[in-house]
């Protein structure tokens, strides 16, 4: 495989699809809350339960109208891909101002804002307790998987370039190409000499003991892999599962390589304090009928377990120090278009989002989603299952729209994952206790702001302190 990287301040090489890296941003929220709590016994930081806050699980609530939203998506300014509907029915596209009808619903989307179940938004974001996190680990978070982690790489960046709206936030971003270099296999961003926030993280005394040359590596990296193995292991599987013919191998897979990835992280040298690096794992949409033909629904899903026993049994016992997190897969909406606002939890498009059967898999999801819980979510030291089934199959208005001739019912533009992997993320334990007695807990707000962003806000600990990470 040839490939080759390009580095700059931006690049103009961007997902096909944005709106997934929402999802990611209630990911790490979700992430950080898991984490905090369960790090003092993991590492041995205490001997007898200590006080800490109560976990608000943000995976449940509801969504409410938020005119709060607007004015983030107003600030934000990004609508190309939450597109309005141009299908036939609707009259199609000729004629139509289509920047002004992306604005219009863009803005529509991002006026709800997700509340817990004790009447109160998650925990907000703080960009610069984000990046002093991801230093204190050798690897920073990473994220692996389809389209949608290539949308949640999209929106960090865009959450990292900008902070309370007020100056930009310069990261580097590197890139890695495969096949003829026109697909991304891996993509990283670092922290830029030139960040307004790089001289000060360098002098916090809580990065002391962070090597220097630690500053100048990646803070995030995705790796695209929308089947987490290769074709030949692929093969492998399905042959045990009854599929006599050899995988389709038509559709393009993205292959980025994230076990070597893991691995390469294992030859920097460790430091006192190292905390885990963060990774965050999906794969679903991608064994589909069309993907994998001309696998059957159960030989995809048998071979889908097998797939994700070989990915838990890497993970559980990872090259570095580590802490992974299997998302779930989100919902598919049937007839998306339908919908301009969120629906209830108990509604039929909630309780029967995808119809019995689809080409691309959506009838799989709740199935793919059980035998990931199952093996994810056993609570070992080094996994956890991030769920955020719950809150974005109530927004079948959320997704992409027309797109291509046909309505995409699959992406979201849920940058609301983002705040829900840090939430979980911080519950988790990733932190070490703080002085005063006390656990600083800071999530991401990732307020909807259109299809394919969210917003961030500071976010302060329960004494009023700034948390530390």
């Amino acid at each position: 495989m040839f490939c080759t990287k390009f580095c700059g301040v931006s690049t103009k090489t961007r997902r096909a699809v944005g709106l997934g890296a929402s999802l990611s941003a209630l990911i790490f929220i979700i992430l950080y809350a898991n984490l905090l709590q369960t790090l003092p016994y993991l590492y041995g930081l205490v001997s007898k339960p200590v006080a800490l806050p109560r976990y608000r699980d943000p995976t449940y609530g509801k969504w409410i109208s938020s005119p709060r939203g607007v004015a983030d998506a107003n600030l934000w300014n990004k609508f190309h891909t939450c597109h309005p509907d141009f299908s036939p029915t609707a009259g199609g596209s000729v004629g139509r101002n289509k920047e002004k009808e992306q604005k219009i619903r863009s803005r529509r989307v991002a006026s709800w804002e997700w509340i817990l179940e004790d009447g109160k938004p998650p925990r907000e974001w703080d960009t610069e307790a984000f990046i002093e996190r991801s230093l204190k680990s050798r690897g920073g978070f990473v994220f692996i998987g389809d389209s949608v982690a290539g949308q949640m790489m999209s929106d960090l960046q865009t959450l990292l370039g900008q902070h309370h709206g007020d100056h930009p936030r310069q990261v580097t971003e590197g890139i890695e190409l495969e096949d003829n270099n026109i697909f991304v296999s891996a993509s990283w961003l670092t922290l830029s000499p030139k960040n307004p926030l790089y001289d000060r993280l360098l002098a916090k005394p809580s990065l002391t003991e962070v090597p220097l040359a630690r500053f100048s590596e990646p803070i995030f990296t995705m790796y695209r892999s929308d089947n987490l193995l290769t074709e030949d292991e692929l093969d492998n599987i399905l042959r045990t599962v009854g599929m006599t013919e050899p995988l389709n191998r038509n559709h393009h897979r993205g292959k980025g390589d994230w076990r070597q990835g893991l691995r390469n992280l294992s030859m920097g040298a460790s430091w006192p304090g190292e905390l885990d690096t963060i990774v965050v794992v999906n794969t679903g949409p991608h064994y589909s009928p069309l993907h994998m033909a001309p696998a059957n629904d159960d030989q995809l899903i048998k071979s889908y377990e097998i797939v994700i026993k070989k990915v838990y049994d890497f993970l559980s016992a990872p090259p570095v120090p580590m802490l992974a997190f299997f998302r779930a897969t989100s919902p598919a909406h049937q007839n998306c278009g339908a919908y301009s606002q969120p629906v209830a939890s108990n509604s039929s498009a909630a309780e029967n989002p995808a119809p019995e059967w689809h080409n691309f898999g959506w009838h799989l999801f709740p199935e793919f989603n059980r035998i990931a819980k199952k093996f994810f979510a056993d609570q070992n030291s080094k996994t956890r299952y991030l769920d955020i089934w719950p809150l974005s199959v109530q927004r079948p208005d959320a997704h992409t729209g027309w797109h291509k001739d046909q309505f995409d019912c699959l992406h979201v533009g849920a940058l609301f994952v983002l705040r829900l992997i840090f939430n979980s993320i911080k519950n988790s334990g990733v932190n070490p206790p703080l002085q005063r007695g006390g656990y600083g807990i800071y999530g991401i707000q990732f307020k909807k702001r259109a299809c394919d962003s969210v917003i961030v806000r500071d976010f302060i600990a329960p004494s009023g302190e700034r948390s530390v990470p």
